[in-house]
């Protein structure tokens, strides 16, 4: 059963003081609120006090309906940090509706000094809105533990506590490394600054290598954890010892001791490394890896197959492209035109003029690629030679470019030949170029256009 570290009387002696003070505060609360200054009283339970004990200090304030804020001074020599708050009416008074009072806000400090002599605490301030105040100084009186009676157990801690020990793991393999951890919960966590001795655990037959860690602390509700990295090098079945943690209580004036429970560890060797059950077979092929390779390659196959395929249209659209368009259309397109421009040799000029012209800017588009459009007579010759890679029918192209821009744009450009006549030379010539085109080879003799006719000569 845990007890308060300081005794029911003396909290109550406590607590009537505050209130004495209150009251004090109270008669003079009217000149207080008038002012700019906050009435702050620090108080401290009665001792004697000792190194690492916890104790509680309050800190009263007069105030309206809004608790002051507190700033806590900082100690070279000792731990200070709020507890819990709390507030008791002292005055009320009201006209009609409207009701004020005072209000006695307490705030419950802990201290917990770290060294003897004389200790002085600064003034507490407190703030509300314009309105600030401090308490006066303490001056308290802190001494050692007494030697008689002390132990190589007692690790700094005052006032009641348990103490309870656990490990990580119950099983354990010789080399593996594991927590070990001792509890403290009660007031003399507070000061403890010592570890417990773990001399015994260092004996046992595992020898287990021991490193202490950081320790884990909690202020409220007081609690410290030492913590050990524990290493086992030895098989065996042990029992981590029980540890023995003393304690100073102020109340009774004698040293306490509390023994934790042994810890029960079983430490297996590692099995020793064996050669010849080493299998140095291949490893048979396992359903799941067969089917993951016949998974791999139907993936691959499949993947040829498109890329098969895709190539295979691209490689069909630039045939079909390539029917469309180059020489080979080119001679095609020629011949069909010679054809056509035979069976026409009854149109007029003009008409048969435009024809040709149409003729040869398809040819030149079929054969290099030229843009359709106005074609002259020297686009005509570079175009229709490289179309047919003879120089010679470009020559002729230029010549049946430049007759028929005559006919379309000259005045009175037939009256050469007479209409009629102009048309049919026209015509047989246009006939006779593409006839040529039209061929794989081309034109290479100049005697194939002998039949060439001027009408700007005639």
């Amino acid at each position: 059963m845990r007890t308060s570290l300081l005794p029911h009387r003396s909290s109550r002696l406590v607590v009537a003081a505050f209130l004495a003070a209150a009251l004090g505060f109270h008669l003079d609360s009217s000149r207080a609120q008038d002012g700019d200054e906050l009435r702050v009283r620090l108080d401290a339970a009665p001792g004697p006090y000792v190194v690492g004990q916890g104790i509680d200090l309050r800190v009263a304030v007069v105030a309206r309906d809004q608790r002051p804020k507190l700033d806590l001074p900082t100690l070279a020599d000792a731990r200070l940090w709020a507890v819990d708050t709390s507030f008791k009416p002292i005055s009320a008074s009201g006209i009609g509706r409207n009701v004020s009072g005072d209000n006695l806000f307490l705030t419950r400090l802990r201290l917990v000094p770290l060294g003897p002599g004389t200790l002085d605490v600064p003034p507490v301030v407190a703030r509300l809105d314009d309105q600030e105040g401090k308490s006066k100084p303490l001056r308290l009186k802190i001494e050692n533990p007494p030697i008689e009676g002390r132990t190589s157990d007692f690790l700094g801690g005052v006032g009641p506590f348990s103490a309870e020990a656990e490990a990580d793991v119950g099983l354990a393999r010789v080399g593996q490394e594991f927590l070990y951890r001792i509890r403290v919960s009660g007031p003399a966590a507070w000061g403890m600054t010592s570890r417990p001795e773990l001399a015994r655990l260092r004996a046992l037959p595992i020898a287990a290598r021991v490193e202490a860690l950081a320790d884990q602390t909690l202020d409220e509700p007081p609690e410290r954890t030492f913590v050990f990295r524990i290493r086992p090098s030895r098989p065996g079945d042990v029992v981590l010892p029980p540890v023995s943690i003393a304690s100073f209580d102020p109340r009774t004036k004698r040293y306490l001791t509390r023994v934790t429970r042994g810890v029960p560890l079983k430490v297996v060797a590692v099995p020793a490394f064996d050669a010849s059950k080493l299998d140095y077979r291949p490893a048979a092929a396992s359903l799941l890896g067969k089917a993951l390779v016949a998974t791999v390659w139907l993936a691959v196959g499949a993947g040829v197959v498109v890329v098969a395929i895709v190539a295979g249209r691209r490689m069909k659209r630039r045939w079909a492209e390539a029917s469309r368009t180059g020489r080979g259309a080119a001679q095609r397109f020629a011949r069909i035109a010679a054809t056509s421009l035979g069976e026409r040799a009854d149109e007029s000029p003009e008409e048969t003029a435009r024809r040709a012209i149409d003729v040869l800017v398809e040819y030149a588009r079929l054969s290099v690629g030229r843009p359709p459009g106005a074609l002259t007579p020297d686009e005509a010759r570079v175009a229709i030679a490289r179309g047919s890679g003879s120089d010679e029918l470009g020559r002729s192209a230029a010549r049946l470019a430049a007759r028929c821009d005559r006919i379309l744009f000259a005045e009175s450009a037939g009256e050469a030949l007479g209409e009629g006549g102009e048309a049919a030379s026209l015509s047989r010539d246009a006939r006779d170029l593409f006839t040529a085109l039209g061929r794989s080879g081309g034109w290479r003799s100049p005697a194939l256009v002998s039949g060439w006719r001027d009408a700007t000569t005639a």
